[in-house]
């Protein structure tokens, strides 16, 4: 019998402490990799402890916790912190005698840990993309009026931010992607025709279960209105559509109170509490409390209370590789107001059937009016939560990780004809 094949995949988000998007790919896509013996993964996360631990089949390790000094500028001080601890820890395994037949380095905070592996090693990197952030620098996720006129200034922080994601895109040998339309994106931002992999994030409908007494308690714990409950769920952030959702709220009372399940993605609190969306987020919710309420960011057991209480999901993105929420809206059950913008808009579209009720993006009017339609109308939200149960079927994370490993495979065999051709010159 073969031997697996060694992967050290590493991440900066821990998935046993899902953030986002890309901590759900981690811990189901590394899930289903566990249950197999073709492949042996070790994880390199950041997260709060110190030792190793099995997650699901695979071995998971964190960064070494040495602070070499004190930020001055938040964002690259504390990256390049993150770097010289993984870089650690890496160098403590190998020294240990760990060895791996490839890294796969997930998003560009982790492509300098991932090169220093490659490197050391001469083994061969797969790389995957979650967010262009170099595409978010142009304002897309903003209306039109806030969008910067003409060159945009790049402070040394925007600049060094797609640095790294140009060495992610560039330097690994496979490139993965979550949805065909984020392909358009990157080679539009980046101006590249190497090959890219799609590969769809995956649901699991068995882990998603509507439970009712959880939900009461939710709701009871947080002081929830007693009236049908409109779920956002990701992060407070522009390319969520934060704005137009807000915009929304002041236009009228749809009869929903919309409950924002996330958090700002801030350095600091001072930083969080002075932007100028988390101020109008309290501002709405002390002026329409019936209307409006934020419970800040939710872990798993607590996230699936709240879709349990959902008669309605909202999804107003302006920025979407994929879009892992919709499908966990449709997993529960919930009906599903989105846009069509990217990623999000293969889970939600696909040829001429909707999945969900299609807005378009910055549009507070459509938002209001499509949350209005559907609390008059039942049989239509059952209807769409049908509809999108039935989508389910085309989104699995065993098929992920299969054609995750095929990439595996693909980047270790060129890779070894790579090493023959330079011995043999």
């Amino acid at each position: 019998m073969k031997r697996p094949i060694r992967i050290l995949a590493i991440c900066q988000e821990d998935p046993e402490w899902i953030l986002g998007g890309m901590g759900r790919h981690i811990a189901e896509l590394y899930r289903s990799m566990g249950a197999r013996e073709d492949v042996a993964v070790d994880l390199l996360v950041n997260g709060p402890d110190e030792y190793p631990k099995n997650f699901h089949g695979c071995t998971k390790y964190y960064s070494d916790k040495l602070v070499c000094w004190k930020p001055t500028v938040p964002n690259i001080s504390s990256i390049l912190i993150s770097d010289i601890q993984m870089i650690r820890t890496v160098c403590k395994l190998i020294a240990q005698g760990k060895r791996w037949d490839l890294v796969h380095c997930h998003e560009w905070n982790s492509v300098q840990t991932s090169r220093v592996v490659r490197d050391s090693l001469n083994i061969p990197m797969v790389g995957t993309m979650h967010l262009c952030i170099s595409k978010l620098m142009q304002g897309v996720d903003l209306p039109e009026h806030m969008r910067e006129k003409g060159t945009p200034n790049f402070s040394q922080e925007d600049i060094f931010l797609m640095q790294q994601e140009g060495h992610l895109i560039m330097d690994s040998n496979e490139l993965i992607l979550c949805s065909y339309s984020y392909e358009d994106v990157i080679r539009e931002v980046f101006l590249t025709k190497r090959p890219i992999n799609v590969i769809y994030n995956g649901i699991r409908p068995e882990d998603w279960k509507m439970d009712f007494i959880s939900g009461e308690s939710i709701r009871k714990k947080y002081n929830l209105p007693d009236r049908p409950i409109a779920l956002f769920v990701g992060r407070i952030a522009d390319m969520k559509g934060i704005r137009p959702l807000l915009e929304s709220i002041e236009m009228g009372d749809t009869g929903f109170c919309v409950v924002l399940c996330g958090e700002v993605n801030a350095n600091t609190e001072h930083d969080k509490e002075n932007w100028e969306v988390t101020k109008l987020i309290r501002k709405t919710v002390k002026k329409y409390p019936e209307r409006l309420q934020w419970v800040g960011f939710q872990k798993n057991k607590d996230l699936k209370a709240f879709y349990s209480i959902a008669q309605i999901g909202v999804m107003p993105s302006t920025h979407e590789p994929f879009g892992i929420v919709a499908l966990e809206f449709m997993a529960m059950g919930v009906p599903v107001i989105a846009t069509e913008i990217e990623g999000l808009g293969e889970i939600v579209v696909n040829g001429r059937e909707e999945y969900a009720m299609i807005i378009d993006t910055h549009s507070s009017v459509q938002i209001y009016e499509a949350m209005k339609y559907l609390f008059n109308n039942p049989q239509a939200r059952e209807e769409l939560s049908q509809l999108g149960y039935k989508r389910l079927k085309d989104f699995d994370w065993d098929v992920a990780a299969d054609k995750t490993i095929q990439v595996y495979k693909k980047a270790i065999h060129q890779h070894k004809i790579v090493n023959m051709e330079r011995k043999a010159s």
